[in-house]
């Protein structure tokens, strides 16, 4: 009989602590790189989580409704030289068309270069993603770009970065996608 008492204990002391281990990795956030400073900002629709190197910076977009940036990289005036841009456009006609047209557009200018276009998932929504170049006033910079559609509305998380940070930064804005929220 205390046979059967003993074994039921370590039975429910290893059931118990592997809930306490499950449920300690569960709540433990980390971000990118290790870094378990994260923050987060939900803005129009969307919850995004990101380390604490980066913050709320200036869109120059009319269409943001959150922009964050490198804090290393935020002039005097508010806006980063690597950047996270969150817009949210009123859609007009079909999604793919929408969104297409935006980048033919592209090729009539030639500060700009296509370098990718696809397909991508975005929290489980269909998504398009390009990534480009530019080159304004002699800052050359590379853009990716993914686009998904809720409601009427063409949202684009636009991550831009100068070519030399770009790479380095990409774990930021890939991390992001794989953890936004879509409300």
């Amino acid at each position: 009989m205390e046979n059967k008492i003993l074994k039921g204990s370590v039975i429910a002391f290893v059931i118990m602590l592997c809930l306490i281990v499950i449920a300690s990795g569960v709540s433990a956030q980390t971000s990118p790189e290790g870094d378990t400073n994260i923050q987060t900002l939900s803005k129009g629709g969307l919850s995004i989580s990101y380390p604490s190197d980066w913050g709320s910076s200036e869109a120059t977009s009319n269409y943001s409704i959150m922009a964050i940036s490198k804090k290393d990289s935020i002039d005097s005036s508010g806006v980063g030289q690597v950047n996270i841009n969150f817009e949210k456009k009123p859609l007009t006609g079909e999604f793919t068309k929408f969104v297409n047209d935006t980048y033919k557009q592209m090729q009539y200018d030639s500060s700009f270069t296509l370098v990718s276009s696809g397909e991508s998932v975005v929290a489980g929504k269909n998504a398009l993603e390009y990534v480009y170049t530019s080159n304004e006033d002699g800052a050359q910079k590379e853009h990716k770009a993914v686009w998904f559609e809720k409601g009427g509305q063409a949202y684009a998380l636009l991550y831009s970065a100068p070519l030399d940070q770009f790479d380095a930064n990409l774990y930021v804005f890939n991390y992001i996608l794989t953890d936004i929220q879509i409300t």
